[in-house]
């Protein structure tokens, strides 16, 4: 797997800025009023543990009108937010900004288990640019996307380094993919299912299965 340049690096990161600086402007819409404007967890008078307790929108989970949707690790970060800046939505925003950077580059290096320099390069450069995240990075809420993607990749690499010589097993990269995919799932739900990503490369690549039709 090629290492990344600082050259590739510092490209992704300018055309994901030029992309989305303009979101910094932004305040808070639609569900970002109920996570963010309304949710009392972001509060420091709120104890920490709560953000454990409750939902994504601040509800107790044991409660019936509870969303029943499992954030805590993505609340918390909004609580970071909340106390450098209170309710300025732009450093929201910003960090939103610089979590997609940072998946963009953390996909880059995927892409490099699969394609040679220059191909891994433009799928980055058109997954940063993709128009299917503008949600994701110009809504507040959707850092718990950017967030569980960060760790979903992260696990998925962590994961291709754990066969050794003679397929033999490297168990510290899995216990390092077990945390990451617990943090994943605790940022948003679906970052359970880099599993089945695990699973699969598992079957296909490290181990060679092929299917003939």
């Amino acid at each position: 797997m090629a290492e990344l340049s600082w050259k590739e690096v510092v490209l992704l990161t300018a055309v994901v800025a030029i992309c989305y600086w303009n979101s910094t402007n932004c305040g808070f819409v639609f569900d970002d009023v109920s996570a963010i404007l309304d949710n009392k967890d972001l509060h420091p008078s709120t104890p920490l543990k709560n953000l454990f307790h409750n939902d994504f929108w601040g509800t107790p989970m044991n409660e019936e009108r509870s969303h029943k949707s499992y954030r805590p690790l993505t609340v918390l970060t909004f609580r970071l937010n909340y106390l450098f800046s209170e309710l300025n939505s732009a450093f929201y925003h910003l960090l939103n900004l610089v979590l997609h950077a940072v998946v963009c580059v953390i996909y880059l290096k995927v892409c490099h288990l699969f394609l040679d320099r220059k191909s891994s390069l433009i799928a980055s450069l058109l997954f940063a640019v993709h128009p299917i995240h503008t949600e994701a990075v110009t809504g507040v809420v959707g850092r718990a996307e950017l967030l569980s993607s960060i760790f979903f990749l992260a696990a998925f690499l962590s994961y291709t380094k754990s066969k050794g010589p003679n397929n033999s097993i490297v168990w510290a990269p899995i216990v390092v993919t077990v945390i990451l995919v617990a943090v994943a799932t605790l940022c948003k739900e679906q970052g359970i299912t880099v599993i089945g990503i695990c699973f699969v490369y598992e079957i296909f690549v490290a181990q060679g299965v092929s299917i003939i039709l």
